[in-house]
């Protein structure tokens, strides 16, 4: 049996955990702020948007004056960091219950190493999908995981990434060409625009273009990130 790997990612986490806190946010367009603006002219950071918020073009990371002007009916709420790590507490409480091997990748995301503990990584889809209505009974009816399942932990990962909001897909070696073709090379973990450019200025436009360069031929123009790239999408594992 090859290795198992799930990784779970919290969807619109902070905003979420505002929504199940107060159901009179539930449905509707928020943005949590690292601090609230004083003034009505006032200004900040929106660290957090609701799925509402998403789907109106507010966005992490914009600022509040900014946010107002795309949707002036927005809803600031102040973020309180013991009520979401108490909530990842309780998460983590449920993810605990099938593996002892556990990554904390950030607050609202974790790896879990089922290899030994599942048999196989369909039912390893099974599980994750247990996992996301536990999360929903247990833990709050308005909490949302999207979770990736394959072989490899980069994979797992780019599984969660571009697997539908609340949803599972599994990455197995069969199915991985296919779901390459199906996304852009940018929707990779570790691809920003920048690495696309040069990557293109290779020939290499695709997910598949990359998995079949010649791995020595990126090592010798963009050296370990090179092979790091190559590795990652060709299911080589590189963490431990």
């Amino acid at each position: 049996m090859g290795r198992v790997v799930l990784h779970l990612d919290m969807n619109s986490y902070f905003a979420s955990v505002e929504q199940q806190a107060n159901p009179l946010l539930r449905g509707k367009p928020v943005g949590v702020c690292a601090y609230l603006p004083k003034t009505a002219k006032g200004d900040g950071c929106i660290i957090a948007s609701s799925v509402e918020a998403k789907k109106v073009g507010v966005k992490t990371g914009m600022r509040i004056s900014d946010a107002r002007k795309i949707y002036p009916g927005i809803i600031l709420v102040q973020n309180e960091p013991a009520k979401y790590r108490s909530t990842t507490e309780k998460i983590f409480a449920v993810l605990g219950q099938y593996t002892d091997r556990i990554e904390p990748y950030s607050i609202d995301e974790a790896f879990l190493d089922l290899t030994g503990w599942i048999p196989s990584l369909a039912q390893a889809g099974r599980l994750a999908e247990e996992i996301q209505r536990r999360i929903t009974r247990e833990v709050g009816e308005w909490l949302k995981a999207s979770i990736g399942v394959s072989f490899t932990r980069w994979l797992s990962k780019f599984g969660s990434d571009i697997a539908p909001k609340g949803g599972t897909l599994v990455i197995t070696p069969d199915n991985l060409e296919p779901i390459f073709s199906q996304v852009k090379i940018t929707e990779a973990w570790g691809i920003k625009h920048r690495m696309a450019w040069r990557l293109w200025q290779l020939g290499i436009a695709t997910l598949n273009d990359l998995r079949r360069y010649p791995v020595a031929n990126l090592l010798a123009t963009l050296g370990k990130p090179g092979y790091y790239l190559w590795a990652n999408v060709n299911g080589v594992e590189l963490e431990g």
